[in-house]
This record gives C-alpha cells, structure tokens and sequence, in this order.
C-alpha cells in the first residue's frame, strides 16, 4: 500500500458517513406533543394569572384614588365653611373679644 492510500484510509475513520435521523414512533410522538401542549399551556396560565393580579392591583389604586379624591373635595367644602366670615363672627372666640378704641403706635 502507498502512503496516500493509507492516509486516505485512515482519515474514513473520522468522518461519519451518512445522517442520523431521529426517529420517533407513534406513543413517543404523541408523547412529546401532550408535554409540548402542556408545556404552553402552563405558560398560558402563567399570563393570565399574572395580568388578573395587575387588574386588581389597578382596580384598588382606582377605587383608592377616587375616595381620597372624594375626601379632598369633602375636606376643601369644610375649609370653605370654616373659612367664612360669619362662621368667623358667630365663633365664641370672637365674642370673647373686645372691641378697642383708643389705637397707640410704638415710634
């Protein structure tokens, strides 16, 4: 044998000849669909859950904001009410108050 012939021989050992195929039977198959579509089911389910919590995460800020809001408009009726000038002349601190006639100034 020469020397290019068993260089050519010893390199076949290397390589592979031919593709290996996977091959699947039917219970293996049905198999792997059932794990696929339960597998992106869960991952379904995942979402959802997670987008229903956000909805009520939202929906309680919502129903807090509008009751704070309510309360503020209560709170600036009372201040208005409060602020006014005869509920200011009615309060018993006013009419505790007496009138002065004579002013002086410090120079």
């Amino acid at each position: 044998m020469t020397t290019a012939t068993y260089a050519v021989r010893r390199n076949q050992n290397l390589t592979r000849q031919g593709t290996a195929a996977l091959r699947l039977g039917p219970v293996s198959a049905t198999f792997v669909v059932i794990v696929a579509i339960s597998l992106l089911a869960l991952i379904y389910l995942n979402q959802i859950t997670k987008t229903n919590v956000f909805g009520y995460q939202i929906t309680t800020l919502q129903n807090k904001t509008a009751a704070l809001q309510s309360s503020k408009q209560d709170l600036e009726v009372q201040a208005a009410r409060l602020q006014s000038i005869e509920q200011i002349q009615q309060s018993p601190a006013v009419a505790a108050m007496v009138p002065e006639n004579q002013v002086s100034y410090a120079h």
